[in-house]
């Protein structure tokens, strides 16, 4: 017996406003609710301040203004051949960067499919002198 009223997402409609009204079409059958609450910040910062640190401490000892940061938000997906690309002419360009490359933002919310970005063998090891992959929330 499902007994709930609808649900609650740490979002906007603002910010997802086509997501959410996705969602409302596909449960308007259950007769349930969307509520759009958000973004809320986590009542614990603990598991963000690692990856805060070590980018920090990355940055820091970067010459200043000499860093590209890439990030697509969690909107935006590509495929592998597309990330394979990004990597070798961020690789080739041989310029400082963070990539800031999120698991948890690939694949199919409605079949619950994760995808894990897969980077080229070695990448992260051979640009660990000029670039920094975070695949958490950055600053």
């Amino acid at each position: 017996m499902d007994i709930r009223s609808g649900d609650i997402h740490n979002t906007s409609r603002v910010i997802e406003g086509k997501i959410l009204d996705l969602l409302v079409e596909v449960t308007s059958t259950q007769n349930k609710k969307q509520w759009a609450i958000g973004p809320l910040l986590p009542a614990k910062l603990d598991h963000i301040s690692n990856t805060n640190n070590i980018c920090l401490e990355w940055l820091n000892k970067q010459p200043p203004r000499s860093v590209l940061y890439i990030s697509f938000g969690t909107t935006t997906s590509f495929s592998d051949r597309e990330i394979n690309e990004l990597a070798k002419g961020l690789e080739q360009s041989k310029h400082r960067f963070i990539w800031v490359l999120r698991d948890a933002d690939r694949g199919d919310i409605f079949t619950g499919e994760v995808r894990k970005v897969e980077l080229p063998q070695g990448f992260e090891e051979r640009v660990k002198e000029v670039g920094l992959v975070v695949r958490e929330w950055a600053p």
